[in-house]
């Protein structure tokens, strides 16, 4: 997960008909879990070009450890703009 301009995004490393993107998609509502913390949310899929380069960027500087670098590679690829998800949530 990552956060740009105050917003809060994911993006799904796995593509599966099965999987936490597909369930969001499909209901719009959730939760997220934060250590303790359970909170319930509503998401729905981004479609904004500009914000998904925004988010590329976004994960190449949170994730810049040895062992991550292979994901960050991947996820921030242009065909995974298409499984990145938006969060809503009530402070």
């Amino acid at each position: 997960m990552v956060e740009v301009g105050g917003k809060v995004f994911a993006r799904s490393w796995s593509k599966s008909n099965r999987s936490w993107f597909t369930a969001f998609t499909e209901q719009g509502v959730g939760q997220l879990k934060f250590g303790d913390r359970t909170i319930p949310v509503t998401a729905k899929p981004l479609t904004d070009a500009q914000m998904n380069l925004s988010i590329d960027e976004a994960y190449r500087k949170k994730y810049t450890q040895a062992h991550n670098l292979v994901y960050v590679d991947g996820i921030t690829q242009p065909e995974y703009h298409a499984y990145t998800m938006e969060f809503f949530y009530e402070e």
